[in-house]
């Protein structure tokens, strides 16, 4: 009891400010919040923060609302004409709010925005409970993704926070396309959902700007009806933040390989991030090959086959566009805008630079390979 009311007052310090000054955007008139000491934490007077409050004190006592005269300005310490009505909080009264001012001109004010006060606290409270059990099980999730094996400890976490690692999940991680910190309503949104579509799915946020799902895989259905609610999930969250999001998604694993799939659902991102899209590793075949590939190996393959495109734009591009064309040279040139014979050209011309030939197998597979790995290492 006394751990709930210590983190209640520590609250209820955090929202007063806040508290005071959305009240003022209803009522014209002083406000001011007193806590159980008879000390007033928040007034749209800022003078009057930290000084002591005797009526609040009976406000306290009687649990019921305090009418203060101009009279009585002179028996009470640090008091105003006014009303102080006591707010409660599980049948608990937790402060005073005051209005200052003529008792019968602003009595009329008194019920409604006692009401008020209430309702902010117990939402304002809580969204703080969310928040802490959101922290706690980022921490948990960090844990999780940081561990080779499983430990007596860890298992003792998932235990108490009710979670079982051990059945097999799927792990999506998402990112917004952004560097801003995103809002916390945005978070908001994808925990309600989360929570309405499998209530028994983690979700937490990862970093400034991604999030991580822990679904569990004997419910999350077909890849078909995964990718519909991922859909669905990524509109809501573009809606809600303004910002375009991508999403790369696991195979099924069990909770011990937790850190393997998570790094094919990263994997997944990489690939989403260039597209804006929804990306399943399963999916993936080449890309798993040219994930592997060393920094070194990458710059020594780019010099052995096209070093000398590197330099020339128009041609990268043309070479680039001909692979998206599947070999086309008709849809090639149209996409190019350009006259089939300046295409016949450059594509002569690339043969020339990198002694590739486009039209022999081999060569071109290398070629294909170049370029596949200079896209992947440079969007």
């Amino acid at each position: 009891m006394i751990l709930y009311e210590g983190r209640l007052l520590m609250h209820l310090a955090a929202v007063a400010e806040k508290l005071v000054h959305e009240v003022r955007k209803l009522i014209d008139e002083e406000i001011i919040i007193i806590n159980h000491a008879g000390t007033i934490i928040a007034s749209t007077d800022k003078s009057r923060i930290g000084s002591y409050h005797e009526g609040a004190i009976h406000a306290f006592k009687n649990r019921e609302k305090l009418i203060i005269n101009k009279q009585d300005e002179q028996h009470w310490k640090g008091v105003k004409a006014g009303i102080n009505l006591p707010i409660f909080f599980n049948q608990e009264a937790v402060c005073v709010i005051g209005i200052t001012g003529d008792p019968k001109q602003v009595s009329p004010y008194a019920e409604l925005l006692k009401k008020m006060t209430e309702m902010f606290i117990q939402e304002s409270y809580h969204i703080e409970q969310e928040e802490s059990q959101s922290r706690l099980m980022e921490f948990f999730v960090f844990e999780w993704h940081q561990l080779q094996r499983f430990n007596e400890s860890f298992l003792q976490k998932a235990k108490l926070l009710g979670i079982d690692v051990m059945i097999d999940r799927i792990i999506i991680l998402g990112e917004f396309q952004t560097e801003k910190i995103i809002e916390q309503h945005v978070w908001r949104t994808l925990q309600i959902y989360i929570r309405q579509q499998h209530p028994k799915d983690i979700v937490v946020r990862w970093g400034r700007n991604q999030f991580v799902i822990l679904s569990l895989a004997d419910f999350i259905g077909s890849k078909t009806h995964q990718s519909t609610k991922l859909s669905q999930l990524q509109k809501k969250l573009e809606e809600s933040s303004g910002y375009k999001v991508s999403v790369g998604v696991s195979s099924r694993s069990p909770g011990s390989a937790f850190r393997q799939a998570f790094f094919k659902a990263e994997r997944s991102l990489k690939i989403a991030l260039s597209s804006s899209n929804i990306v399943f590793d399963e999916d993936l075949k080449l890309e798993v090959l040219l994930d592997e590939v060393t920094p070194e190996t990458r710059q020594e393959y780019l010099t052995r086959t096209i070093e000398n495109l590197l330099l020339n734009e128009e041609l990268l591009k043309t070479l680039s566009m001909y692979f998206s064309c599947d070999l086309s040279l008709k849809e090639t040139a149209a996409a190019l805008h350009i006259h089939i014979n300046t295409l016949h050209y450059r594509l002569k011309r690339i043969e020339e630079l990198t002694q590739l030939n486009p039209r022999k197998l081999s060569d071109l597979v290398t070629m294909y390979l170049a370029v596949q790995i200079l896209d992947k290492h440079t969007n």
